[in-house]
């Protein structure tokens, strides 16, 4: 199992995070690959049944919004490729992904 963990930042950080904007921009491109179920301010998404993605907002030490993007999967090739896609259409936008954590724990 491989798991990664992303925040999403403005790519000038002089900007403030839109965050209604960004999170509006990942949940369509998680709906062009699977059905996108909402929890509050949260986005959960399994495009195969071995594939999770959890998109979330936390408050950081300096009080800004920060989005999270949170995916696990067996297949890690798919995972990249999807990331991949979300990251340059944020891009695309002025956003930004870093990677923030990453693990993989094989059985």
């Amino acid at each position: 199992m491989f798991e990664l963990e992303y925040v999403v930042l403005p790519s000038d950080p002089s900007n403030v995070l839109r965050s209604t904007y960004a999170l509006e921009l990942i949940e369509k491109d998680l709906r062009e690959v699977c059905n996108v179920v909402k929890a509050g301010a949260s986005l959960l998404c399994a495009p195969s049944t071995d594939t999770l993605i959890v998109v979330f907002t936390s408050f950081n030490e300096g009080r800004q919004l920060n989005i999270h993007i949170k995916a696990q999967s067996i297949n890690s090739q798919s995972l990249v490729n999807l990331l991949s896609k979300i990251g340059s259409r944020l891009r695309e936008q002025g956003y930004v992904m870093t990677l923030a954590t990453s693990s993989s724990i094989f059985k």
